[in-house]
């Protein structure tokens, strides 16, 4: 019955590890976006800006915005956001599987972020560089990702004197959640330990022992 009990207290264990990671940062990267507020979809001084990130494993035409695959955090911005975090899940965000499906495949394709409306411009770049990966690991291959937060950590527009016109900057950063994928032998050691907690159960059972 102690062994029973000791095998129980393993378990409890292993399982409460594995919902903690669940819940731990795995990856953070921090970028910064700016833009002529007179661009297409860029509006005036204090107005909003439309934003989206997606998955492509090549540059496509149509902007993030219209990517219903893969597409998310697509909406306006205010710079009065600054300070806030936006967060995407397979609840809120039609497209979070698709891009966390790009995100985890193991390929250096491309991310892309939207600042303006259909005649967007914005960033492309390679997961490697845009989430600041090695070559070795470019994306989050070997994770299981939950969440992913948008903190908008500076948002603002100025007026360069030198060009006459305004700007608008954007500094931020994709926070992603989840844990690591576990291994094979982590899912046959639960396994092997609940099998034994059964049969040691049902020995129990069979010499009528109350406890």
């Amino acid at each position: 019955m102690k062994l029973l009990t000791a095998i129980s207290l393993v378990l409890l264990v292993l399982l409460a590890t594995l919902d903690v990671r669940a819940q731990g940062l795995i990856w953070s990267a921090n970028q910064s976006e700016g833009n002529t507020i007179a661009a297409p979809g860029g509006g005036f001084p204090g107005g909003s800006w439309q934003i989206a990130f997606d998955y492509n494993l090549e540059d496509v035409g149509y902007p993030p915005s219209l990517n219903p695959v893969a597409g998310i955090f697509i909406m306006n911005l205010f710079t009065n956001d600054t300070g806030r975090t936006f967060f995407a899940n397979a609840l809120n965000e039609p497209g979070f599987k698709g891009f966390v499906a790009g995100l985890t495949d193991g390929v250096n394709g491309n991310m892309r972020f939207q600042d303006g409306g259909f005649g967007w411009r914005g960033a492309v770049g390679s997961e490697r560089l845009f989430l600041g990966r090695s070559s070795a690991s470019p994306d989050l291959a070997g994770y299981n990702i939950t969440q992913i937060g948008f903190r908008v950590n500076n948002f603002y527009d100025y007026f360069d004197v030198q060009e006459d016109r305004y700007f608008r900057q954007l500094d931020y950063s994709l926070d992603f959640y989840g844990a690591a994928v576990p291994e094979p032998s982590t899912w046959a050691l639960l396994g092997l330990g609940a099998g034994a907690a059964l049969l040691l159960r049902k020995k129990t059972r069979r010499r009528g022992d109350p406890k």
